[in-house]
Order: structure tokens, then sequence, then C-alpha cells
């Protein structure tokens, strides 16, 4: 039990992590446009009279469509991201933890937005869950994950950092998300996670934000796919 609850942790300290990473910085990795342009459903390049989709999952049935001041990071600057993330948390257990579940395919970083300001961030995680994950209620398995998360955090230089679960409007329905807030960097870093459970598999969004809580906007950017 308390390791399906560790791994599961796990998944959301990916999440959480890069997103600090990347918030530290107005440039992340040095990128300051987009470098995946924007396409809409069928992959081809967006017109002026398209609407652009940033992101589109057919199996969990949604798609996420930003601002056309937000960009994309590319295969690449995603893999230096976590190698980044990885070193940081080099002297912690999370470390090698989350290099050992994207290796060997547990959880999968699938996308990765930056806002064009640099204070917000939108990742998506894919995991496989263990069939104890799948069994356990979600509030029982986020009630688990906050511990790892706040230590995970604080290796990486957080201070103050609390955790809370409450609903929130997703995807046109009302789900249960982890609330993270802390101090980073000399400023309030917000985070919320929504994880969402399909059979053996799950995705969790991690919307973050610095100064002010952005959540809310940017879960609007999320839609069902007709």
């Amino acid at each position: 039990m308390k390791l399906a609850n560790r791994m599961f942790a796990i998944l959301l300290l990916v999440a959480l992590s890069l997103s600090m990473v990347a918030c530290a910085k107005v440039n992340v990795l040095g990128v300051s446009t987009p470098t995946t342009p924007l396409a809409v459903s069928d992959g081809s390049s967006v017109s002026d009279t398209e609407t652009p989709v940033s992101y589109r999952n057919d199996y969990f049935g949604y798609q996420c469509v930003l601002p056309d001041d937000w960009y994309v990071l590319n295969e690449d600057e995603i893999a230096q991201m976590i190698g980044y993330t990885v070193d940081t948390l080099s002297e912690s257990d999370a470390g090698d933890v989350i290099q050992e579940t994207l290796d060997n395919g547990v959880s999968k970083m699938d996308f990765y937005a930056v806002a064009g300001d640099g204070l917000g961030n939108i990742n998506i995680v894919l995991g496989k869950l263990k069939v104890i994950e799948m069994l356990l209620p979600l509030q029982q398995l986020l009630d688990a994950s906050s511990e790892v998360l706040v230590s995970g955090l604080e290796s990486m230089g957080a201070t103050n950092v609390s955790t809370s679960t409450e609903k929130i409007d997703f995807l046109g329905e009302e789900r249960l998300a982890l609330l993270v807030q802390g101090e980073y960097t000399g400023a309030t870093i917000y985070e919320t996670i929504v994880v969402v459970r399909d059979g053996m598999y799950n995705f969790s969004v991690t919307m973050t934000s610095f100064g002010q809580d952005a959540s809310q906007d940017m879960a609007a950017y999320f839609h069902p796919i007709d």
C-alpha cells in the first residue's frame, strides 16, 4: 500500500518539479518564442481562420486550446528540462524515482506549454496505474501524496509549502484537485493538479502560476472533444 501511494506521489512530483523549474525563468532553456507550431486536430498548420489546438488526447477525449502568446516545448526541450530536474533532485530519492518512472514507461511528460510572460505553465503527464492505484479512492491517493510532494518541492528550494484538496470545474465536471502553494525564488507559487483515471491509465494536468493564482483561467483552456 505504501509503495503504491509513493509511486502515485512521484508521478505528481514529476509534474510539480518540472513546473517549478520552468516558472523560475522567463525564458525556459533559452527559448522565448514558439518552437512547436500550434496545429489543428489533423496535424496541419493553423491558418488565420482556424482555432489552434495545442494538445489533443483522443484516448481521454479532451483537447487544450491556448492563447496565441503561449508557446509549446518540443521533445528535445522537455528532455532537457527533465534532465535538469533530476539533477536538481539528485540528493533526494525523488530524482532517481522520477528518472526511473520515465525510463520504464510508467509515466510520460506528454505536453508542456509556457505563457509568454513566463509566469504560468501547463504540463500534462500520462501514467500507467498499478492495480491498487486503480482501486483506491482518489482522495486517499492525493492525501498520501502530500508528504512526498512537500519533501520533493522543498528539496528544490521551495519554502512554506502547503497542500489541500478541493473540487474545481474541469472539462465540464467538478473534479477533485490537489492545490499546492509555497514560496519559490522570492515569489508565491500556485499549482493546481487535476488527475483523471480511466482503466489502467491516468493523466495529470498541472497548472502553475507565479504571483497570483491563474488556475481557473488555465482550466478554461481545456475542452471535451465532441
